[in-house]
Formats: C-alpha cells, structure tokens, sequence
C-alpha cells in the first residue's frame, strides 16, 4: 500500500507541474483596436501568424481587432537578447517589465526590434500587445539568442529564429521539494543448507621464518640487519590560493577574469577572483561598484564595443547571483578605446582585452 501511495503522488504531482508549466502564451482576443471587448481566450504556442482575408479567432472580424499575449520568457543563456517583431499593424513588447520594442501605429508589414540583457535560466514576465487596423493582419515573433553560434535567417531575412513554445510558458514551472523515498521491502533470504562434514585433523606444519640479510654500515664494521620499514618522503602540501584584497577608491583589473574567446562566455577560471569579490561586497555593504569591459583594436570597433559591455554585464549577472544587489552595480563598456598597453604586439595586446572594475563607498 505505501508504494502505491507513493506512485500515486508521485502522479499527482507531475500532472499539477505539467498543468502549471503549460508551454505558450495565453492569447486574449478584443474587438477594436484598444481592447475594447473581449471575446475569446486560447493558448497559442507561438506568434508566427499572416490573417489576410482572414479573422483571427471566433467572434472577430477581419479587422479593428487587438490582441494580449501574456506568459513567462525562459532565457537559455547569459547575455544580450534581440527581439523583432514583424506586423501590421502595431506591436508593443515588454520583457521583465521592460518596454523594448514600442511602435503603437498603424506599419505596413514592418520590422521592429529592441534588446535587453537577460540571465541563464531565469524566467522573465512576457507581455505582446498589438493590434490590426484595416485587413491584413499578422504578426511574427522572434528573437536573436547570445549563444547562437551561427548567424541563421528567419523567413524575413532578418538574423534570428521565431521564438518556439519551448521557451514560452503560462506560469514559470513551481520548484518543489523531491518526493520522499519509499523503501521497497527486502527480498526473503534463501535458506542455507548446512551440511555437517566430519572434523579433519590437520597435522602443525612448521612455518619459516624469514632470515634478515646483515650489511655493513658505511661507519661501523657491525653488521646491521634492514628489517626496518623506509619511510616515503613527505608530500608537498599544494600552495592556498591567495586572497585579493579589495579596497574602495582605486581602478583595478581583474586579470582572473577571463573569456571565451570573442565571446563573453566566463571561463571556469573565473570564478576563484569573482567570489572573493562577492565576500568582500557583502562585508562592506556601502561599496558601490563600476565594472568596465575593454578589448583590443582587432575588428569592427562597433562589434568590440557590443562585447565589452556584455562581458560586463556577464560579470554583474555572477555577482548578482552571490547575493550583490543589483542597485550597487553599474556597467559600462569602453570597446579598444582605452588601451593599456601596445596593440602591434600580440603579447602586449592581450593585456587591453580586460575586465577593470571600480569600488566606491557610498559614505564618501
């Protein structure tokens, strides 16, 4: 009974995270072009629809119509998002609570887009309006992920990938405690037969014993035996990773801190000098602190300026992670505008791609 009592939760309690985590977005369907009325709910899987000639859903003409979609965004990775939006008519697009693309007017099957920063397997509030004049209605989500490793085409034309029910969901799937383990009862133990087998006698054997060889000593013509153990020689204790000691007033680099390269994916090396830097802001919860970004001069300077502010963003997206309130970080990004050393050398250059940061005490 308890196994079954186990299983039976066990069901319940995937069919409750199934029906909470359900993928799409809830789709409300007005008649006008303000949400005037509402006349229909469903669940759409993803905004990838063309209504010419067309109604979009029961109880809506083929024109003067709105639309809400809402749910929750699942980012797959750090750094800068680029959503596009293509309709006709108006779009507008909140991410996190963050308006990133606001073009509320009448567009002829246009393109639209805006970006924002958004953290590896967070959840973020997800909010479309948009709405249709005169027939012709349709509308195209999608977006352009930080770890696309190739640039791909959507049927537009445009760089990215329609935004799919697999990062689109109602609720944000509830976090809970595992289920606790039933023990399943131990199989019976076979019977051991015992067989009784007249005693033996086993005559004493003599044992030898070992002999010990004599050697001279290099001091003493006595002969010393070697019987005794040789002890191996000590092991090295490996060397504690030094402390980095952070004081407020004063621009330092944090040479630890280190990329893919022409990424701004975080080396695992990383992590050593940005947790020390989490303990010391959390020690001194009145710094303030700046991180800057920086490259060389090899390449677009547009493109290095867009990858230094990500790599700082990167940084200030682990530090939040180890508890740093988001209110004490600033970002910036420098691109190969400041160098500290000498580009023509590859030796010397590597010293400008970097990561610089800036304490302050907000007392001061």
């Amino acid at each position: 009974m308890k196994i079954l009592a186990a299983f039976s939760g066990l069901f319940l309690w995937l069919s409750l995270a199934s029906a909470e985590a359900q993928q799409g977005l809830k789709g409300e369907y007005y008649t006008g072009t303000n949400f005037e009325r509402k006349v229909f709910t469903r669940v759409d899987p993803q905004l990838n629809y063309n209504w010419r000639g067309r109604s979009p859903a029961p109880g809506l003409s083929k024109s003067y119509y709105s639309i809400r979609w809402t749910g929750k965004l699942l980012a797959p990775a750090f750094g800068e998002y680029r959503f596009y939006a293509k309709v006709d008519d108006g779009i507008r697009i909140w991410v996190g609570n963050k308006l990133v693309v606001n073009s509320w007017q009448l567009n002829d099957s246009k393109d639209f887009s805006g970006s924002i920063f958004l953290e590896e397997g967070h959840f973020y509030d997800l909010r479309i309006d948009y709405f249709n004049d005169m027939l012709e209605g349709e509308i195209y989500l999608y977006w352009q992920r930080p770890d696309a490793r190739k640039t791909s085409l959507n049927p537009f034309n445009t760089p990215g990938d329609l935004i799919t029910s697999q990062y689109l969901f109602q609720k944000a799937p509830p976090v809970r405690a595992p289920l606790p383990k039933t023990p399943l009862p131990a199989a019976p133990k076979p019977p051991v037969a015992v067989v009784k087998t007249p005693a033996t006698v086993i005559p004493p054997t003599r044992v030898a014993q070992p002999i010990s060889k004599p050697t001279l000593s290099p001091v003493s013509t006595k002969p010393v035996t070697t019987s005794a153990p040789i002890s191996a020689p000590p092991l090295l204790k490996a060397e504690p990773e030094p402390v980095r000691v952070f004081e407020p007033g004063a621009t330092v680099v944090l040479h630890k801190v280190q990329f893919e390269q022409s990424s701004y994916i975080l080396l695992p090396e990383s992590s050593t000098e940005l947790d020390q830097l989490a303990i010391a802001l959390k020690e001194n919860p009145l710094w303030q602190l700046t991180i800057a970004g920086h490259t060389d001069n090899i390449g677009d300077p547009r493109l290095n300026l867009a990858l230094s502010e990500n790599r700082a963003k990167v940084v200030a997206a682990y530090l939040r992670r180890r508890g740093i309130a988001d209110n004490r970080i600033s970002t910036n990004g420098c691109g190969g505008t400041r160098p500290i050393a000498n580009n023509d050398i590859e030796t010397e250059r590597r010293k400008n791609r970097r990561v610089e940061i800036t304490l302050k005490n907000e007392k001061n």
